[in-house]
């Protein structure tokens, strides 16, 4: 015959009822709390109890981590009538995403020792610890195995980021940002090789036939932004055409804009075609258009940038659009050269704290005096874009201590400012490869962290 279990709950003198007796015991404290009448001044008491409670609760659950591993480990499923651990724990009131973060650190408790050690001091909570493993993890699956064979010390850097900015008081919010970019931030020469390959494959291809064109365009990210925010800056508020149709009409209108700001004419269809009916969009006045100097300022891109990226420093948040998009150093870099400056000052917990002036880094007048003196752009290799569609660049950067003078000046096109920073990222990357191969400093070429004297 076979023998009965006890249904109604654990087995008298187990360890499970020691456990369930203690718990009792805490939550009739707790409710003893809340109905006791407290003396004037000690109401702090309730709020020390409640972060008593709160901190105990993440201990539960990496307690309960520690068993479902050990519950894996020994197979202790078979024969219970359950198939997961997760659903045994939803079976017992938690929800889906409370079982699944116990799960995901039951998985990897082995794998993240310092997020764990934190966890267990207090320092990280265990929602806080459960992103820890499940961001990482995903970046640990999705790196380059050929850059990174090494899983464990791929997985360990990313635990150091993770748990410093989780130590640090951001919200559930800002970690998962910050895990989503791990890529970006344990190897951004990774980011920059791919912005390069793509900026290398750049191109337009223009095609033809009885009826019309198609134009196609490809290139890298800092490229679409510059496109992307001039020609929405030409897209006027919905009227009746797809945004595929307004966005059409904003190219033909920067590129009608152009032609009359160099004094040239502009073709003008007949009446009452497709075309004329593409072009109602308003126009600048021709006449007050030449009367002034034209192609001074640059689309307005906004790009949130933090020093430690500009400063090349290891795990430094990779510069953002206001689209969201990722953008390497070299294009942050190349942004930075002239442009309107604002410091914002943040904090993990309290958020914005402060927002400075803006300031452009290359005044009028030194704009104006490198264009009367050089005429074109002063890439080394030559270029011939005029000093009017260039932007001034600081020779030796503002944030290595470079200043905004005429004698550190000189006139880039907006391809060649971003060349220049390509490059010095490509040697700034092999040389930092070369140290961790060889232990010693590569004395060949830049490195990217003084200045060059050169555009290139």
């Amino acid at each position: 015959m076979a023998s009965e279990q006890p249904t109604n709950g654990p087995p008298p003198g187990s360890r499970a009822e020691r456990i369930q007796a203690g718990l009792a015991g805490v939550l009739s404290q707790a409710q003893e709390a809340v109905a006791e009448d407290l003396p004037t001044g000690a109401q702090h008491l309730l709020c020390d109890l409640l972060a008593v409670l709160a901190a105990g609760a993440g201990s539960l659950d990496l307690a309960l981590a520690r068993l479902a591993a050990r519950i894996h480990a020994t197979g202790a499923l078979a024969g219970s009538g359950r198939t997961t651990v997760a659903g045994l724990l939803r079976e017992h009131g938690r929800s889906s995403a409370q079982a699944g973060a116990i799960t995901t650190v039951a998985d990897h408790l082995d794998h993240y020792p310092r997020a764990v050690a934190a966890a267990e001091e207090g320092r990280i909570g265990f929602a806080q610890l459960a992103l820890v493993m499940e961001l990482s993890e995903k970046a640990v699956a999705g790196r380059c195995t050929e850059l990174h064979p090494d899983a464990g010390d791929y997985r360990s850097k990313a635990e150091h980021i993770m748990v410093q900015a989780a130590q640090g008081g951001v919200a559930d919010r800002t970690l998962k940002r910050i895990g989503n970019r791990l890529p970006q931030r344990i190897d951004p020469g990774e980011h920059e090789d791919r912005h390069r390959e793509a900026y290398d494959d750049r191109g337009a291809r223009y095609t033809t036939d009885a009826f019309g064109f198609t134009l196609q365009a490809w290139g890298d990210a800092a490229s679409e932004e510059i496109i992307r925010t001039a020609i929405d800056a030409h897209t006027t508020p919905p009227d009746g055409r797809t945004i595929a149709q307004a966005r059409f009409d904003a190219l033909v209108q920067l590129c009608e804009n152009r032609l009359i700001a160099e004094g040239l004419p502009v073709p003008t269809p007949e009446e009452g075609s497709d075309a004329a009916a593409s072009l109602t969009a308003p126009r600048p006045d021709a006449e007050a258009a030449g009367k002034r100097r034209r192609g001074m300022s640059r689309p307005q891109v906004n790009l949130v940038v933090s020093l430690d990226s500009l400063l090349l420093e290891a795990g430094a948040e990779p510069a953002t659009t206001d689209r969201g998009r990722l953008l390497p150093p070299s294009a942050a870099r190349a942004f930075s050269s002239d442009c309107v400056l604002r410091r914002v000052v943040t904090d993990p917990v309290k958020g914005l704290v402060d927002i400075g002036r803006a300031r452009r880094t290359f005044p009028a007048p030194i704009r104006e005096a490198l264009g009367a003196t050089a005429g074109t752009c002063q890439w080394e290799e030559g270029c011939s874009v005029p000093a009017r569609w260039c932007q001034g660049d600081h020779r030796t950067e503002w944030w290595e201590g470079g200043t905004t003078t005429p004698a550190n000046a000189q006139l880039l096109c907006g391809r060649h400012n971003r060349a220049k920073h390509m490059r010095r990222m490509q040697a700034h990357y092999r040389a930092r490869r070369h140290q961790a191969r060889t232990g010693k400093r590569d004395s060949g070429g830049d490195d990217g962290d003084g200045s060059l004297s050169r555009a290139a």
